[in-house]
């Protein structure tokens, strides 16, 4: 169910308890509403036809944000109600007219925004659904530039949707980034401690060789190198640099990429102070490191602090194995942190109630780790 907002505080009863028309509020709840070192985190509710809102709903009832952070809900609130109503999870979710006049006591709510009440068709995307998506990108960028939120989480979107909807884009990253104003930034993904950067994103494989250049592989080091010590506290990042094609190119035999691109890449950035190595085989690059994030789960060391692959599946084929569902997509480079679950839109088993919540659990929370400096490079 979705509440009216609060209006301001009326009076208080003691130092521990003030009221807010007529009802009972802690001192704490009052504080982190009015601290200025509040954080605010614009959680999208992507695609509201596909499993984005219902892996919302149920994160929301698992997971809390601490005190000093609170979650602005950014969607059509006949779309959050629907779906509230579909799957059973009605809890009080207040409605808030601005982020910038957050008087709610709660620490989540729906800001109101003109989304109108488009149709839901559960299973399916529509234009209408990605116009929807694509407004509320709108609104938490446009938030994120003024300083209002320090966080960006994203829910799952349909691509074809989105551009259906007059938004021709590879992704909601270059969506982002390109309205944050950020012309170097780089997709990673996350699964705890393995950290998988790409140079290329969502391009047909055909167009892929021609996109793997030494100045490409260049930035997304630079900015891959930034992101690590900046926000995750690694003062010298060890990255690893895959090859392009089968055994990084048999020195020649098998493609030219490796010697003509990722290895001069490779020379310049190690010119620059950056650890990066390689190219090495994907294959067999992956594979060793796996029984080493076994063992790190016990605390063991790594040889490497993240890894960029050449391409999408190169990369996020191992990713995937070792943390699917509780893996985190988190853009570096950008001015606000963004992350988004690991997943679609899961169309497939929309509404049925079965989607799970972990993914955007971990999104939410590498969220809240980074802007309240508690370091974002713990295990999952």
């Amino acid at each position: 169910m979705i509440a009216p907002a609060q209006p301001g505080i009326q009076h208080c009863i003691n130092a521990n308890v003030c009221y807010i028309r007529g009802r009972a509020v802690r001192i704490e709840s009052l504080q982190t509403m009015a601290h200025p070192e509040t954080k605010t985190i614009a959680l999208t509710l992507g695609d509201i036809n596909g499993i984005g809102p219902e892996v919302i709903l149920k994160a929301l009832a698992q997971w809390s944000p601490p005190p000093q952070v609170r979650v602005a809900l950014v969607g059509p609130a006949s779309a959050l109600r629907f779906w509230q109503a579909k799957l059973q999870l009605e809890q009080s979710i207040p409605l808030i007219s601005s982020v910038a006049d957050w008087e709610a006591p709660a620490a989540v709510a729906l800001v109101q925004a003109d989304f109108g009440e488009p149709a839901i068709a559960i299973g399916s995307w529509s234009k209408a659904s990605g116009a929807a998506a694509a407004q509320a990108l709108l609104y938490a960028i446009a938030w994120a530039n003024k300083g209002m939120v320090q966080a960006i989480v994203t829910g799952p979107i349909a691509k074809v949707a989105l551009a259906a909807a007059g938004y021709n884009y590879p992704g909601q990253t270059e969506f982002i980034a390109e309205r944050l104003g950020a012309g170097n930034f780089a997709m990673v993904l996350m699964a705890g401690r393995f950290r998988v950067a790409l140079v290329t994103t969502h391009l047909p494989l055909r167009e892929i060789a021609p996109a793997v250049t030494a100045a490409r592989i260049l930035t997304k080091l630079r900015v891959l190198q930034q992101e690590l010590q900046q926000r995750f506290g690694i003062a010298t990042p060890k990255i690893a640099v895959t090859g392009l094609n089968p055994h990084a190119g048999e020195s020649g035999l098998l493609g030219d990429e490796e010697e003509m691109q990722i290895k001069p890449a490779i020379a310049q950035a190690q010119q620059e102070g950056i650890a990066a190595s390689g190219p090495y085989p994907a294959d067999a690059l992956f594979g060793r490191y796996a029984s080493q994030l076994q063992a790190a789960e016990s605390g063991g060391a790594l040889s490497f602090d993240a890894f960029l692959a050449m391409y999408h599946d190169q990369g996020l084929i191992p990713l995937k194995m070792q943390g699917f569902g509780r893996a985190v997509n988190y853009t570096a480079g950008l001015p606000v942190i963004r992350t988004s679950p690991d997943h679609g839109t899961a169309f497939d088993i929309a509404g049925q109630g079965i989607a799970s919540p972990t993914s955007m659990i971990e999104a939410l929370q590498l969220a809240v780790d980074i802007i309240t400096a508690r370091g974002g490079s713990r295990t999952v």
